[in-house]
């Protein structure tokens, strides 16, 4: 397959242009292209692809790293990122390969490509940033140190106190105060490694209100359920991220790269914080426990929210029937809790 010198320009240079040059390569319209044609296709015109000689060899001693021989266009992308040592973007296409079902990846995959990285995933390095702040500040006022678990900042205007329910904001605030060095780190670390992803393909607001919607229904059901406990921690949100990806895995099962392993790691992590709460719950003082129940909804919330506001790339019938039961639960779930809540005051 042959270009004039025009064309190749417009391919090299264009906006769309590795879309472009995967679909011209795509010759049977598929969505992938096998990787001794593309072998075939670089050796033979390099700067089609807008790749310099030492650039082919670069994406051509890559090639085919799964051993299928075919190549779709989010791995097509991460080769051609490689080997034009475009490393900010190939740290975007590896994060986005773990959220997005192969079958989905074209229109995601081009948007990320011409991605400049601003703004930047903002919502969860933000709320990261803001919690370990918040953290730091309650052990200087509180001049505690830095404790595995502690400060217990009772009396701060965020943490969600029972006996304070009219402070409407705490239901949401509580997820700025952990417990302890540990409950921090876990947690940031954990939102980070799953939110980020998460907020590349889908757009900040999405999951923004997937991760608030964890922490809403925590403190929601917490109250309602036992109206004597404190709440700290964002655990809630981070567990409706957890949820959002377990869903996304489940569905998309057969699609997802490494996806018992990635199973297998989002159980180590849930088992690990599920620890941590029992540990906090039963072996600690009374002012160090933290709510199981909170992580429950979150969890929930997470699957429900996700369902509703992820984007689906590629939508099915099933799915919408799915998505239609999930928005009626989602808004009789929170309508019941807030009700609940309500009911405790009368």
């Amino acid at each position: 397959m042959t270009m004039n010198s025009e064309g190749r320009y417009q391919m090299a240079n264009g906006y769309h242009s590795w879309l472009s040059i995967f679909q011209m390569f795509d010759t049977n319209y598929d969505g992938y292209i096998a990787t001794h044609d593309l072998r075939r296709f670089v050796r033979n015109s390099a700067a089609s692809f807008g790749l310099s000689r030492e650039e082919a060899d670069a994406l051509l001693r890559n090639i085919d790293r799964n051993g299928d021989h075919l190549l779709d266009f989010a791995e097509f992308c991460t080769l051609m990122s490689r080997a034009k040592k475009l490393r900010m973007r190939h740290v975007l296409f590896r994060a986005a390969q773990m959220v997005v079902p192969r079958s989905s990846r074209t229109v995601p995959f081009n948007y990320l490509q011409q991605y400049n990285c601003f703004p930047p995933p903002f919502f969860m390095i933000c709320i990261s940033i803001l919690e370990i702040a918040i953290y730091v500040y309650y052990v200087a006022q509180l001049r505690s140190g830095i404790e595995l678990y502690g400060p217990v900042p009772q009396k701060s205007l965020l943490i969600f106190n029972p006996h304070r329910t009219n402070e409407v904001w705490r239901y949401f605030t509580y997820m700025f105060i952990h417990i302890g060095i540990t409950h921090l780190i876990f947690n940031v670390l954990t939102q980070i490694i799953l939110g980020i992803p998460l907020e590349l393909v889908h757009k900040f607001w999405r999951i923004a209100l997937v991760y608030l919607s964890g922490v809403l229904a925590g403190s929601l059901l917490d109250y309602a359920i036992d109206p004597r406990t404190y709440l700290a921690g964002a655990s809630g949100g981070v567990y409706a991220l957890l949820a959002a990806h377990i869903a996304e895995l489940l569905i998309n099962w057969s699609e997802m790269e490494f996806a018992f392993s990635r199973a297998l790691a989002l159980a180590i992590l849930i088992a690990s914080d599920v620890s941590v709460v029992i540990y906090h719950r039963y072996y600690l003082n009374a002012t160090d426990k933290v709510s199981q129940v909170s992580h429950l909804a979150g969890f929930v919330a997470g699957v429900l929210m996700g369902t509703v506001v992820l984007r689906n790339f590629r939508k099915k019938n099933w799915e919408r029937v799915i998505w239609w039961i999930a928005f009626a639960i989602t808004c009789l779930s929170f309508s019941t809790l807030i009700i609940l809540n309500v009911m405790q005051h009368i």
